[in-house]
């Protein structure tokens, strides 16, 4: 019991090592850049109007996470505002625990001591939606590898089929999570998911849903923009990566920092590029990190501050 939980406790910093020392070594591999000056020459965007595409977005994507929670946290007295700010809150905390445990935490912890235990279940059904979301566009980009029986160039999947269904199962099964949950065969699932076995009105279901889903479109929208400013072309294949790269990052534990790391691991996995075009692929999947992340950490803490000291 012990070593298991000393397993998971450093899992998530294995993880992110590893992932951090693969970009490393392939940069290294690579000789991607020679000096300071050449990384930022190489670096340069390519299309500035893009980026301020993926910057423009970041209001509506923290609208629609603010959505989601004020729709099942929200009362007759409680402003868009105030829950923005836990939100916020929540988006600090989580860029400095694991996995983003911080963020369930730190919402559900500002609520009055009375509706704490809606809350939970509220950041419980918020985050089985937007996850349900990433499994299936994964779904997708699953078939549409198999079609293409490549997952990148150079590299063919050994049962492409298997993979397909296999992740095609697990969204379906992850959707009839909160029915399953109902049912008293499913006791031991059910303790892994608490905040999801307190039934909820279908409409609420359906909300989160429609948000969730708004929401997945707006940030994987903003990882397009970001890698055609940085010189990539849009085409289907681009969103089948970015597809892909997500619900690897989801299943994957992480360190603090928001997965910084990983998800540039598995794009450079995914697309292995020329060593002209590492640099700028790196440079585009950290600037959504600093954009959709970093950013909104950045001003959950302000506002936590100026609270504290007001």
């Amino acid at each position: 019991m012990h070593s298991s939980s000393n397993i998971r406790r450093w899992l998530p910093w294995f993880v992110t090592a590893a992932a951090l020392a693969y970009v490393v070594r392939t940069a290294t591999e690579h000789a991607a850049w020679t000096s300071l000056a050449d990384a930022i020459d190489q670096g340069q965007i390519s299309h500035p109007l893009w980026l301020l595409g993926l910057i423009a977005c970041l209001p509506l994507n923290l609208g629609l996470e603010t959505a989601k929670w004020h729709a099942l946290t929200g009362t007759p007295g409680k402003t868009w505002a105030t829950s923005a700010r836990e939100v916020l809150f929540g988006a600090f905390w989580a860029l400095i625990t694991p996995n983003r445990t911080g963020d369930a935490i730190a919402r559900v912890a500002m609520l009055p001591e009375h509706q704490r235990a809606g809350g939970a279940r509220a950041w419980a059904v918020g985050a089985w939606s937007q996850a349900g979301w990433t499994l299936t566009w994964g779904c997708l980009a699953a078939v549409a590898i198999y079609t293409s029986g490549q997952w990148a160039p150079g590299f063919h999947l050994p049962s492409p089929g298997s993979w397909a269904i296999g992740t095609a199962a697990l969204a379906v099964g992850w959707w009839a999570l909160p029915r399953m949950l109902q049912h008293g065969r499913f006791k031991r699932l059910a303790n892994r998911f608490p905040g999801l076995q307190e039934p909820l009105a279908p409409a609420k279901y359906v909300q989160q849903i429609g948000l969730s889903g708004a929401r997945y479109l707006v940030f994987s929208g903003q990882f397009a923009c970001a890698l055609v400013a940085w010189g990539f072309e849009f085409d289907a294949s681009l969103l089948v990566a970015i597809a892909a790269v997500y619900w690897g990052n989801m299943i994957m534990p992480t360190a603090a920092l928001a997965e910084l790391g990983v998800r540039e691991a598995l794009v450079v996995a995914w697309f292995n590029p020329e060593t002209e075009a590492l640099v700028p692929l790196l440079a585009a999947t950290f600037s959504v990190w600093l954009v959709n992340l970093f950013l909104p950490a950045c001003l959950g803490g302000v506002l936590h501050l100026t609270r504290s000291h007001a």
